[in-house]
């Protein structure tokens, strides 16, 4: 039971960081920085940057 406790526990604080990670890829692409600069905040590759702006036009 403690196992299926921990296994939700880390995917909820998966589905957390996924959620924070996208909107501030959004509040910055707003401001106009640029996907590199993004990334390199980040530290995510450009391409998952992309995919989470494309996550704010779903």
């Amino acid at each position: 039971m403690r196992d299926i406790i921990e296994e939700y526990a880390e995917k909820r604080a998966q589905m957390a960081v996924a959620k924070a990670e996208r909107e501030i890829v959004i509040k910055l692409s707003c401001k106009g920085m640029s996907i590199e600069e993004i990334a390199s905040i980040l530290e995510i590759t450009e391409a998952h940057v992309r995919e989470l702006a494309d996550k704010k036009i779903a």
